[in-house]
């Protein structure tokens, strides 16, 4: 099949702002350098799991390049920085102004970073309290009134850094890994505010290991149907794929729907989804996944500018490698002859990494 490929920020295919040139410098740097987490590169990886656990590494290299590096210094504990959240969050965060605002969203980004490691600075009882009180920050904030501002273009800016705090402090009632922060997100997927939505679904794909999580397979499934927002969805996708039971027919079925129904990254998400559950239904997608000129031809990589407007390339040469291995990993998983033909391919592929993922899945395959 013949869909366009989005990239960060984008819309689905057909706008009508479009324009053509070369990639801008940088293009290709490595993935998630720089840049907030996407999840339209969580959709091009396609939810390996330790892909998705490295979540936030691109949030903390934007955070540092706008605003410095955030404090560091390990004589302010964990509690410290949730009272500080706590002092500000909801109602009591109406009139805090701009400059404010940025210690905050670095105040909430540390904490993310610092649970990173938190077997080292908290017992287990802790982790629970610290997680019920990033509970309470995160409905507070939900809440929280409009910041004042004098002008309308300050509120905005002042409203999208409040966001950014949101966010982190979403993050890190991830990283707590709690079974108790399973519902709270399961919530806030529920409330489908945007983009909340995509940080939450995230933080449960982090936690597939925590048997709870499963229990947000329904709410998940069901924006496949109600969400109209391309990041969402592939982020759904890949949750499910990591979720969800192999055997479980109804997700199988919910994929489906989503791959005939949508195009570009929402429709190979669901594709290599369903492979990785062991379903082979998105076979044609697959078919052109592990075909490196179905990547190569075209200008299937989309960027949207500040404006609006829709850039088109060619896929860059280490995304194209990326997505050839992710479509091997999750193809490894079905007996399909032909699908496996196209694996045996791979193994002359002209990039390194790629002929030694096809080399890998064979071996295993024959071992196995």
């Amino acid at each position: 099949m013949e869909e366009q490929a989005k990239q960060v920020d984008n819309e689905p295919a057909g706008s009508d702002a479009v324009a053509q040139s070369t990639p801008p410098s940088g293009e290709d740097a490595a993935p998630g350098t720089g840049e907030l987490f996407s999840p339209a590169l969580l959709g091009q990886w396609f939810g390996v799991p330790m892909l998705i656990v490295g979540a936030i590494v691109g949030g903390a290299v934007l955070v540092v390049f706008l605003f410095g590096a955030p404090a560091t210094d390990r004589e302010r504990s964990i509690d410290s920085l949730l009272q500080t959240l706590e002092a500000n969050s909801g109602k009591k965060s109406a009139g805090v102004l701009l400059p404010k605002e940025k210690e905050l969203w670095q105040t909430a980004l540390e904490l993310t970073q610092r649970l990173e490691n938190k077997d080292a600075e908290l017992t287990e009882e802790e982790v629970g309290s610290v997680a019920a009180r990033l509970v309470g920050i995160i409905r507070a904030d939900m809440e929280a009134p409009p910041p004042y501002a004098a002008t309308p273009a300050a509120g905005q800016a002042q409203e999208s850094i409040r966001s950014r705090r949101l966010e982190f402090a979403i993050h890190a009632l991830g990283r707590t890994e709690c079974p108790a922060a399973v519902g709270p997100l399961i919530d806030i997927v529920r409330d489908g505010r945007e983009p909340y939505v995509r940080v939450a679904l995230q933080e449960l794909g982090n936690l597939y290991e925590v048997p709870e999580a499963r229990s947000a397979v329904e709410t998940v499934m069901a924006l496949l149907d109600s969400s109209d927002v391309p990041e969402t969805l592939l982020t759904a996708c890949t949750v499910l794929s990591v979720l969800a039971k192999g055997d479980d027919q109804q997700v199988v079925e919910a994929l489906e729907r989503t791959r005939l129904s949508r195009d570009g990254e929402v429709a190979w998400s669901a594709a290599l989804a369903m492979a990785r559950l062991g379903s082979a239904a998105g076979k044609s997608t697959l078919t052109d996944l592990l075909d490196r000129s179905f990547w190569e031809k075209g200008e299937r990589y989309e960027r949207r500018d500040e404006s609006g407007a829709v850039h088109r390339y060619k896929m860059p040469a280490h995304r194209v490698d990326g997505l050839l291995i992710a479509a091997i990993d999750a193809t490894a998983n079905l007996d399909d002859p032909d699908l496996w033909v196209l694996i045996e391919q791979l193994k002359s592929d002209p990039s390194a990494v790629v002929r030694g993922r096809a080399v890998e899945a064979v071996e295993a395959r024959l071992q196995g």
